[in-house]
């Protein structure tokens, strides 16, 4: 697999790239860390500019060691990148040229959603950026997820093939998924039986499909409830209103109250 690893060398930073490490444990991969500098050349003299791309690039060179030390997989390479573009540029590039499979970044909290890679700036990369991520909060250590929410409102998903990337063990490392309608208005019965056909089709995992109405799903009560009993959120691409409802670090649920579980964003 192709990973991009975001960032600012911060506490929040270096936890999700442990995390990402332990996620990848099993799978060769070839990880590019990027970080991305705003640097006014203008305003800065040149010993100023020397002096602070040295810093930068020590800090690179001190993150990159500590991900090969950190790794347990020979079949890991790695890869430094620094970009001066803007956010969006510079993570759809990355993703390009290096034909990225997963981006990891961390995620935003209720004492963090200002930090400056986090809050706005990981919703944009979410709403802008096609490719599969993976939000991580700070604090949070990889445990293999053995059960998972998947929150889908039906009105925006029409084709089979939607679900399919939920077959991809690359991603869903879990054998229990419970599948949330947050949609009332929809034909439930209909979309279970349809969904229930796709995973018996062709399957080689015994996959313990679970199914619940909820339409107060974006409730602060429910979420610190799923919390409890979940290991992960998947939100599929098709249903970025939901992140947007979860995520937004300004009106998002998760700008309010602390989330304490990963969320996988899949295209």
């Amino acid at each position: 697999m192709n990973i991009l690893i975001l960032t600012d060398f911060s506490d929040v930073s270096e936890n999700t790239s442990r995390y990402a490490l332990d996620f990848l444990r099993e799978t060769p991969s070839t990880i590019s860390l990027l970080n991305i500098q705003d640097i006014n050349f203008n305003e800065e003299s040149s010993e100023e500019l020397g002096k602070k791309m040295l810093s930068i690039s020590k800090k690179m060179h001190e993150a990159i060691d500590n991900l090969k030390n950190y790794s347990t997989n020979p079949k890991h390479k790695f890869h430094l990148n620094l970009s001066l573009d803007n956010l969006i540029t510079a993570v759809r590039r990355c993703v390009e040229e290096k034909k990225i499979d997963l981006i990891f970044i961390g995620a935003a909290s209720e004492q963090e959603h200002r930090h400056p890679l986090l809050g706005n700036h990981a919703y944009e990369i979410i709403q802008k950026i096609k490719c599969n991520i993976l939000a991580v909060p700070d604090k949070v250590t990889y445990v293999l997820p053995k059960r998972i929410i998947l929150p889908i409102d039906y009105s925006v998903l029409s084709e089979r093939k939607s679900f399919h990337v939920l077959r991809d063990r690359n991603y869903v490392k879990s054998e229990n998924l419970t599948i949330v309608n947050v949609n009332e208005n929809e034909n439930y019965c209909l979309k279970k039986k349809m969904i229930q056909e796709l995973w018996e089709n062709d399957s080689k995992e015994n996959i313990d499909l679970r199914f619940l109405n909820k339409n107060a799903f974006f409730n602060s009560d429910f979420l610190m409830e799923i919390q409890d009993k979940y290991d992960q959120i998947v939100i599929l691409e098709k249903n970025l209103s939901i992140s947007d409802k979860l995520l937004n670090s300004r009106y998002g649920l998760f700008s309010k109250i602390s989330n304490k579980i990963p969320i996988l964003i899949l295209h």
